[in-house]
Order: structure tokens, then C-alpha cells, then sequence
């Protein structure tokens, strides 16, 4: 189970890779704003989404970034998604 699967830390955990990925401080990034708005192009989407995945251990797919665009999104959509993740766990859903 990771250790920050609440939407609130997850939103300062994806702010802070976001604002190691542009070289700033994790205040100026903005939850509410679009990633594409700070630059962030597919690379980024896909090395976003593997350390997403090394952190919360289960897969995310690049595509997940383009469809909940913000941080805040994001955070909230992966936190559905971690909940999920410990109803079911592997081999057990049916």
C-alpha cells in the first residue's frame, strides 16, 4: 500500500515531482492549473506516470495525465484509484 494515497498528499507529492521536473520551488505550482500550462509536454507525461507508478505501486497510464490535467485532478482521480486498488486486492477481484 503506498504511503501517500490521500488526495491532499498526493497532491503535494505530484507538485513536488512537477516542480523538480521545471526546476522550481514546489509553491509555485499551482494545483488548479493545466500541466500543459507549465510546459510539461509527453515526455513528462511518461516519466511522471512511472514514478506515479513506483510510488503508488500499481500501473498508470500516460494518458491519465492529458485526461485529469491538473494536479489537483490528477491527485484526486489516483486516490479513486489507490481506494480501489486495497478493495481489490490482486487475485481477488472477480
Amino acid at each position: 500500500m503506498p504511503a501517500t494515497d490521500h488526495p491532499t498528499e498526493l497532491r503535494e507529492w505530484i507538485a513536488h515531482r512537477v516542480a523538480d521536473y521545471l526546476e522550481c520551488a514546489p509553491e509555485a505550482i499551482d494545483p488548479g492549473v493545466p500541466l500543459s500550462d507549465y510546459g510539461l509536454d509527453s515526455v513528462y507525461a511518461f516519466v511522471l506516470c512511472g514514478d506515479l507508478e513506483d510510488h503508488l505501486g500499481f500501473p498508470v497510464d500516460p494518458t491519465v495525465v492529458w485526461d485529469h490535467r491538473s494536479v489537483e485532478e490528477l491527485s484526486a482521480h489516483l486516490a479513486q484509484v489507490a481506494a480501489g486498488h486495497r478493495a481489490d486486492p490482486p487475485g481477488t477481484a472477480p
